[in-house]
C-alpha cells in the first residue's frame, strides 16, 4: 500500500511541475532584420511548438523545466536558444547551406531532412500550380530522378502510367502508392467506356502543398504490403497563422500537336498515285502508268476511282485535329491567428484536346482548418471535392477512331457534299463512306455518337492530436475518399458501329468508397541534458477499407431521333450487370528514429499486416526497414573545411510487399454465374484458389550520399540500389482435365537495380542576377530471374517475358532489310544474324535486345533571374528504349491495302531496281512476300529530347504594389511541350507513348501556349 501511494504521490507531482506553465514571446528576424512568418519554434526535446505570425512573432507556452528552443525554418539555418527568465526575446536566422534543417513530408508525418536516411525526393507546390495538365500525375515527369511519369493518351483527362525504380511485377500492379491527406489513394482508369480516364484528375494541383516521393525500404516499408512500388504522398494546403491573405490566378491559352513527323506521314493524293502505279506495275498488272491508270478508274474490273482523285486532297489530319483551348481560374482565402487556422479554394479548368470530340472540364473546392483549443489538442479537418465532364473519342483499331480515320482515308475522299451536308450511307454519291464498313467519316461520328463520363470525387480527413505529455502525443486521424463515376455512351442507328443495331447506347455507373483509420502514439525523448541526442518512436494501429460497386446496362433499337439517346429511349434491353468488389487491410506499424547530434542518424520501422485478399493461411506478413546516415559535414574535422557546406552518407535495407492490382479474391475458390442454359440461371466454378496465395516479396537495398559546396553554389546527390521481387503472382497453366486453365500462385521473380544523380548549382549570382541550373538522371536495368518451370510467359503478341532478359523486352521475327538485287523483304533466320531468307515461314522469332523500357532518362532544368525578371526552361529526356507501331504494318504494307488504306511516304523509298539501298521492299499490289508481317522493321528507336516547360515570369515590385494594398502580383506567359527532338528520324508518331511504348492511335499529346496573372491580397 505504501509503493502504490509513493508512486501516486510522484505522478501527481510530475503532472503539478508540467502544468506550471510559463509564456516566452519573441520575433524571429532574418540577417537583414526582415521578419520570417511560419518559422517554427519547438521546445527542445519535444513536440511542443508554434509558427510565427506574418511579423515573425511568436508567443508559447512552455514548463518551467524547459530551458532551450528549437527555431527552424525553410531555407534558414536552425537555431538553439537558451530561454530567457523573463521579457522577449529576438531571434536572428542565417540563410541555410546545406538546408539540413528544411523539414519534408514522410510516411505518417515530417521530419527535418537531418533524420531522413532512406532516399526521399520533395516536389513543392509551387513546382506543379498553375501547369496546364488535367492531373497531378502528368506534372511529376522529369521533377524528381526514378520516377517515370508517361501519358499514352493527350486526351484531356487522360490516364498517365507512373513508375519508381522500374517494374517490378508481371500480373499485380507496378504502380506506387498514392496517399492524398492520409487516405490510400484510388488510381488509373475507373471509367468503363471511356477510352481513357484518370481518377487522380479531380484534384486540384493548386491545393498541393507538398508532393513527396518515397523510393527505398526506409521510407516507404512502413507502408508494408503495398509499398513495393514505392509511395508518392500528397499533403494539400492548410491555413497559417497570420493575416488573412486572398490569392486570384487566371490562365488562359490554346492546345496544338506536340509532335508531328513531316518526314514520314500519310501520301497525298498525287503521291498515292504514284506508289499505286508502281505496285500495279510490279504487280504485272499494268506496263506504264496509263495502263495503271484505266484500271484504277475503272468502275467495273478496277478501283472506278475518280477521274480526278489525284487533285483533290482534303487533308484529313488537318479536319481531324484541332487547335484547343486551355484556361483555369483559382481563388484561394487563408490565415488565422495561433489557436485557428484555414484555408478555403475554389477552382475551375477546361481543356479542349488536340482531336475532335475531346474535351475535359473540371469545378473543384476545398476547405481546411486547424483549432487548437489549448496547448495540448490540435484538430483539424479538410475536405476538397470537385465535379468533371469529360468526352473522349474511341482509339485503337475502331473505325470511329478519328485519329486512325486521319491516317488511313483515302487522301482525296471528303467528309462533306457540295452541299455542305455530311457524307455517309445514302447521303453519299460516291460511295465513300458506306453505311456501315469504315473507316468512317470521322467528322460525322463526331456529331452523331456520344461518348461522356462525369466524376464526383470528395477526399477528407478528420484528425486529433492530444499532448498527453511534453514528450508524448497521440494522433488519431481519419481520412476517406468517395468518388461515383457515371458513364452515357451512345452509338447512332444512323451510321457507323450502331448502324446495324439500330442504335445502340450503354449506361453504367461506378462507386467507389474508401477510407483509412490511423491511431498513433509518437514519444520523443532526449537521453542527453543538452537534449542532441534523442530517440523518436512511434507505433500504432491503421485500418483501411475498400468498397467498388459496379452497375451497367445496355439497349439497342432506338428512334430515329439524335435527342433520344438514354436508355429509355431503346425497345430492346440487351445486357444488365452490377457486382460489387471489396478488401480490407488491417495493420500495426512502429517506426524508431535515433539522433546523435545530428551527425549520426539510425532508423527503423516495422509493420504487420494482414489484408483480406490474400489466402487463409497467408493473410498475415512482417515487414521492416533499417537505415542510417553520417552528416559528416557536421563532424569538427569537416566543418574547419569552409567550401564544405553539406556532406551526408546514408544507406538502407528492407522488405515490403505488393497486394495490388490483381483482384480482390484470387485466393478464393470461386462459383461465376452468366452461364446460362435455356433461360435459366447457371453457374460453374470459375477460379480454383490457393490458400496460400499471399503478397509479391520485396527487397531493397540502397546506398547513397548528399552534398552541398560553397554556400550552396554546387549540390547534388546520388543513389544506387538494387531491389529483388520474389513470389510474383503468376498465372501457371493447369491441365484442361481440371477444368481450369490456370490457377494464380506465387512463383517467379524479378530485379531491378540502377543509378540515380541529381546535379544542381548556381553558376552565376552577380548582384540581381541568378543563374539556377538543375539536372537529374535515372538508369535502371531489369532482369526477370525465375520463373514457373523456367517457362517464358506470352504477354500479348510483342512481348514474351523469359528469364535473364528485360521483361518489356519486344520479341518478333528479326527483319533483315530488303535484298538490293530483287527488292525483297529479307529476315534473320536465326539470332545470330549469320543467314537470311525471303520467306516470312523460315524466319525466327526471337528477343530482340530492344525493350520498352529507357536506359536513361531525366532532366535539364535552367532558371535565369534578375529582379522580378525571371526565365526557366525544363528539358525532358528519354533514352534507349523502342516504341512498336502495331498499325504500321497497315501503312507501310508495300502493297497490301492499296487501293483500301492510306500509307505513310516512307513508301515512296521503296525499291525500285537492282543495287538500290532502302529498307522498304518492292511494292507490289497484294503484298511483298509477307513484306508487312509483324517484325523488328516496325521499332523504332524511342529516345528523345523534349522541351517540356518554359515560362517567362514577370513579379510586380512590392513597393509599387503597396499602393493598391497588393501583397503580391506577377504575370507569365509559359509553353508546354514546344519542340521536340527525336533520334528516329522516320518514327510516325509521337515518342512519349506510355510505359509499354506502342503507338495505339490515341490522341494526340498537346503542346500549350498559355498566360496569366496571379495576385496577392
Amino acid at each position: 500500500m505504501r509503493s502504490i501511494s509513493l508512486i501516486l504521490a510522484f505522478f501527481l507531482l510530475t503532472v503539478n511541475i508540467y502544468s506550471q506553465n510559463r509564456t516566452i514571446t519573441g520575433t524571429i528576424v532574418d540577417q537583414n532584420g526582415a521578419p520570417i512568418p511560419n518559422a517554427t519554434v519547438l521546445v527542445k526535446g519535444t513536440k511542443q511548438g508554434v509558427a510565427s505570425n506574418d511579423k515573425g512573432e511568436f508567443a508559447i507556452s512552455i514548463a518551467q523545466t524547459a530551458n532551450t528552443l528549437i527555431v527552424s525554418s525553410v531555407n534558414f539555418e536552425t537555431k538553439e536558444v537558451d530561454i530567457p527568465a523573463s521579457g522577449t526575446i529576438t531571434v536572428t536566422l542565417q540563410p541555410s547551406t546545406g538546408n539540413l534543417s528544411e523539414v519534408v513530408v514522410v510516411a505518417y508525418g515530417t521530419q527535418r531532412k537531418t533524420n531522413v536516411t532512406g532516399s526521399v525526393a520533395t516536389v513543392k507546390g509551387t513546382q506543379v500550380a498553375d501547369k496546364p495538365f488535367s492531373s497531378v500525375d502528368k506534372a511529376l515527369q522529369g521533377l524528381t530522378p526514378g520516377v517515370q511519369a508517361t501519358s499514352a493518351s493527350g486526351a484531356p483527362g487522360s490516364a498517365t502510367n507512373v513508375r519508381i525504380r522500374g517494374i517490378g511485377s508481371i500480373n499485380a500492379s507496378a504502380a506506387p502508392l498514392w496517399v492524398i491527406d492520409g487516405v490510400v489513394a484510388t488510381i488509373g482508369d475507373l471509367t468503363s467506356n471511356t477510352t481513357t480516364a484518370n481518377a487522380l484528375s479531380g484534384l486540384n494541383m493548386d491545393d498541393v502543398e507538398s508532393i513527396t516521393v518515397l523510393k527505398d525500404a526506409a521510407a516507404t516499408s512502413i507502408y508494408g504490403s503495398r509499398a513495393a512500388n514505392g509511395v508518392i504522398i500528397i499533403t494539400t494546403k492548410k491555413g497559417k497563422p497570420g493575416k488573412t491573405i486572398l490569392n486570384v490566378s487566371a490562365e488562359a491559352g490554346s492546345n496544338n500537336i506536340a509532335y508531328f513527323n513531316n518526314d514520314n506521314k500519310s501520301l497525298t493524293s498525287e503521291q498515292y498515285q504514284t506508289v499505286l502505279r508502281e505496285s500495279l506495275i510490279n504487280a504485272g498488272y499494268a506496263s506504264n502508268n496509263d495502263e495503271a491508270d484505266a484500271i484504277i478508274t475503272d468502275p467495273v474490273n478496277g478501283f472506278g476511282f475518280p477521274k480526278n482523285y489525284a487533285k483533290t486532297n482534303p487533308n484529313w489530319y488537318n479536319l481531324v485535329t484541332q487547335t484547343g483551348n486551355q484556361s483555369q481560374y483559382n481563388i484561394s482565402l487563408s490565415g488565422g491567428t495561433e489557436k485557428t487556422q484555414f484555408y478555403t479554394s475554389a477552382g475551375y479548368f477546361n481543356q479542349v484536346g488536340t482531336v475532335i470530340g475531346s474535351d475535359f472540364r473540371r469545378y473543384n473546392g476545398s476547405l481546411s482548418l486547424t483549432n487548437k483549443p489549448n496547448n495540448k489538442i490540435t484538430l483539424s479537418f479538410g475536405i476538397n471535392g470537385s465535379a468533371s465532364r469529360q468526352h473522349t473519342p474511341t482509339n485503337s483499331g475502331a473505325f470511329s477512331n478519328p485519329v486512325i480515320s486521319s491516317y488511313f482515308l483515302l487522301p482525296w475522299y471528303t467528309p462533306y457534299n457540295e452541299d455542305g451536308s455530311l457524307r455517309y450511307g445514302n447521303n453519299d454519291p460516291d460511295g465513300e463512306f458506306p453505311q456501315n464498313s469504315g473507316p468512317y467519316n470521322p467528322i460525322a461520328i463526331s456529331q452523331l455518337e456520344k461518348n461522356l463520363a462525369r466524376q464526383i470525387q470528395f477526399r477528407g480527413y478528420v484528425s486529433g492530436e492530444y499532448n498527453i505529455l511534453p514528450e508524448l502525443k497521440f494522433t488519431s486521424r481519419y481520412s476517406a475518399e468517395y468518388l461515383t463515376i457515371p458513364e452515357d455512351n451512345f452509338l447512332s442507328p444512323f451510321y457507323g458501329d450502331g448502324y446495324s443495331l439500330q442504335g445502340y447506347a450503354t449506361s453504367s455507373n461506378r462507386r467507389v468508397f474508401d477510407y483509412t483509420w490511423t491511431n498513433l502514439l509518437d514519444f520523443k525523448h532526449a537521453l542527453n541534458k543538452d537534449g542532441d541526442f534523442y530517440f523518436d518512436i512511434y507505433g500504432g494501429y491503421e485500418s483501411q477499407f475498400y468498397d467498388n460497386y459496379f452497375l451497367e446496362a445496355d439497349a439497342q433499337n432506338f428512334p430515329k431521333l439524335m435527342q433520344l439517346h438514354y436508355l429509355a429511349s431503346a425497345s430492346k434491353p440487351v445486357v444488365a450487370n452490377s457486382l460489387p468488389n471489396q478488401n480490407s487491410t488491417i495493420s500495426y506499424l512502429s517506426n524508431l528514429t535515433v539522433n546523435f547530434k545530428d551527425r549520426y542518424v539510425l532508423t527503423g520501422s516495422f509493420r504487420r499486416d494482414g489484408s483480406s485478399v490474400f489466402g487463409a493461411n497467408e493473410r498475415w506478413g512482417n515487414f521492416f526497414s533499417v537505415g542510417g546516415s553520417w552528416n559528416i559535414s557536421e563532424e569538427d574535422f569537416i566543418k574547419s573545411i569552409n567550401f564544405i557546406s553539406l556532406l551526408k552518407i546514408r544507406g538502407s535495407y528492407g522488405e515490403n510487399g505488393n497486394a495490388l492490382g490483381f483482384g480482390d479474391y484470387q485466393s478464393l475458390p470461386t462459383y461465376g454465374f452468366g452461364f446460362n442454359y435455356a433461360g435459366s440461371p447457371g453457374s460453374a466454378p470459375e477460379n480454383v484458389g490457393d490458400s496460400d496465395l499471399t503478397w509479391e516479396k520485396n527487397k531493397i537495398a540502397d546506398v547513397g550520399f548528399d552534398f552541398s559546396l560553397f554556400k550552396d553554389r554546387i549540390n547534388g546527390s546520388f543513389d544506387y540500389y538494387s531491389r529483388k521481387t520474389s513470389s510474383l503472382l503468376i498465372n501457371v497453366p493447369l491441365s484442361g482435365t481440371s477444368g481450369f486453365a490456370s490457377q494464380l500462385l506465387n512463383v517467379g521473380s524479378i530485379q531491378n537495380k540502377g543509378y540515380e544523380i541529381t546535379l544542381g548549382g548556381k553558376p552565376v549570382v552577380i548582384k540581381d542576377f541568378v543563374w539556377d541550373i538543375q539536372f537529374n538522371l535515372a538508369h535502371n536495368t531489369n532482369k526477370v530471374l525465375n520463373l514457373y518451370k523456367h517457362a517464358p510467359i506470352a504477354n500479348g503478341s510483342i512481348f514474351n517475358i523469359t528469364e535473364g532478359h528485360d521483361v518489356q523486352e519486344f520479341y518478333f521475327p528479326l527483319w533483315a532489310g530488303v535484298d538490293p538485287a530483287n527488292g525483297d523483304p529479307l529476315w534473320y533466320t536465326d539470332a545470330t544474324h549469320a543467314q537470311t531468307t525471303n520467306d516470312f515461314n523460315k524466319a525466327t522469332t526471337s528477343l530482340t535486345g530492344k525493350s520498352a523500357s529507357p536506359k536513361y532518362f531525366g532532366s535539364l532544368t535552367s532558371s535565369f533571374t534578375y529582379k522580378g525578371i525571371s526565365l526557366t526552361a525544363m528539358f525532358y529526356y528519354n533514352y534507349g528504349n523502342y516504341i512498336f507501331d502495331e498499325w504500321d504494318h497497315y501503312a507501310m504494307s508495300d502493297g497490301f491495302y492499296y487501293g483500301g488504306l492510306n500509307q505513310f511516304t516512307n513508301q515512296l523509298s521503296s525499291w525500285k531496281k537492282p543495287g538500290d539501298h532502302t529498307n522498304v521492299p518492292k511494292i507490289i499490289f497484294g503484298g511483298n512476300l509477307n513484306s508487312n508481317a509483324y517484325s523488328t522493321r516496325y521499332l523504332y528507336n524511342g529516345s528523345y529530347i523534349r522541351l517540356r516547360d518554359i515560362q517567362l515570369a514577370y513579379a510586380f515590385p512590392k513597393t509599387l504594389l503597396q499602393k493598391w494594398n497588393i501583397s503580391s502580383a506577377s504575370v507569365y506567359i509559359r509553353g508546354t511541350n514546344l519542340t521536340t527532338w527525336t533520334k528516329d528520324k522516320l518514327l510516325p508518331v509521337d515518342p512519349e507513348t506510355g510505359i509499354l511504348s506502342v503507338n495505339d492511335f490515341d490522341i494526340f499529346i498537346p503542346k500549350s501556349i498559355t498566360a496569366g496573372i496571379k495576385v496577392g491580397f
